[in-house]
Formats: C-alpha cells, structure tokens, sequence
C-alpha cells in the first residue's frame, strides 16, 4: 500500500472575505477533516503554525490520495509526495549492485 504525504495551502481567492462567514467555512472543513480522520481515511493532517497551510496523509492508491484531496478542492491547493518508510529504502538499497 503507497503512502502519500499531500502539502496544502487555503486558496485565500475561495475563501470569503466576511470573517463570520469565513469561519462557518473553516469550522465545516475542521469537522471534515475529523470524520476522515476518526474514518481512518486521513492517516494524519496537521496545519503550520501561522500560516494557511499544513499536511495530511493518506495511505492507498493515487486515486483514494485523489478522492480525499477532492472533498477540499476548489478551497485547498494540494502539492503530493509518494513517500516510503525506512524498510522499502533498505530493501532497495541493499538490492543495488556492488
């Protein structure tokens, strides 16, 4: 199973400027983010500190990463990173000729 780590950033054009309407936005996407997370779909999901930005982490195919990074398009641009865990890089490593 493929792990991907996705970067995202609040497309600030998509969100309103009315800060009461803004933060009906948000807190909708915060409780997104929580029913995929207690789902398991969402394997983590984090914001920086300060910014409009964060991470999440979802494990499957490229089309279960595409699934969950639809649920906030158009509000989020997303930037994804197939990553591997410490083993599968061993593996290959100790796979490359002498």
């Amino acid at each position: 199973m493929a792990k991907y780590m996705a970067f995202f950033e609040v497309d600030t054009s998509k969100t309103p400027d009315d800060a009461k309407a803004r933060k009906a936005q948000w807190l909708a996407s915060h409780k997104l983010v929580k029913a995929k997370l207690k789902e398991g779909v969402l394997k983590e999901w984090g914001a920086f500190a300060g910014e409009l930005g964060g991470y999440i982490v979802v494990e499957g195919t490229a089309a279960d990463l595409h699934a969950v990074a639809a649920l906030w398009m158009p509000l989020v641009k997303f930037k994804t990173k197939e990553v591997l865990t410490i083993d599968e890089v061993d593996r290959i490593t100790r796979g490359l000729p002498e």
